[in-house]
């Protein structure tokens, strides 16, 4: 049984390896002709990163995930950062310095979701004080 299993194994590395030299391999110029009509600046790399750093940064996030790039960064950081600290209350603190600095540039759409969460934060906070105060009364 073993030596059929290698018999296999050996004939899946000569296939893929006869695959891989019978199949020409494209280079990046050939391969342009296969993407969008109008690239952006980050696929032909063109951005003026020294200029813009940051926007240069988030360029793709942007394509990809549109007004939400913000809202998923700000998730990440405030994940982050309760895997590091466990404390609602200054992750709370940190998200609603987030929101302050970041919500002009959201839509309404965003903004939405993005009071949804801080009502649920804030739900989870006030759980989270009246649970403490019930099972570890101070007098």
């Amino acid at each position: 049984m073993q030596s059929r299993t290698k018999k296999l194994l050996n004939f899946a590395i000569v296939l893929t390896l006869g695959l891989g030299i019978a199949i020409p391999s494209f280079t990046v110029g050939s391969a342009f002709a296969y993407g969008p009509n109008d690239p952006e600046c980050y696929e032909i790399g063109s951005c003026d990163f020294f200029q813009q750093p940051f926007d240069a940064m988030i360029a793709p996030f942007e394509t990809v995930l549109g007004g939400f790039t913000y809202v998923v960064l700000w998730g990440l950081i405030m994940g982050i950062l309760w895997l590091r600290v466990s404390n609602t209350m200054v992750v709370g603190i940190v998200g609603v310095a987030l929101a302050a600095m970041f919500t002009q540039g959201f839509d309404d759409e965003t903004k939405i979701i993005g009071y949804g969460l801080l009502a649920l934060a804030l739900g989870i906070a006030i759980y989270q004080l009246v649970i403490v105060r019930v099972h570890y009364p101070s007098s």
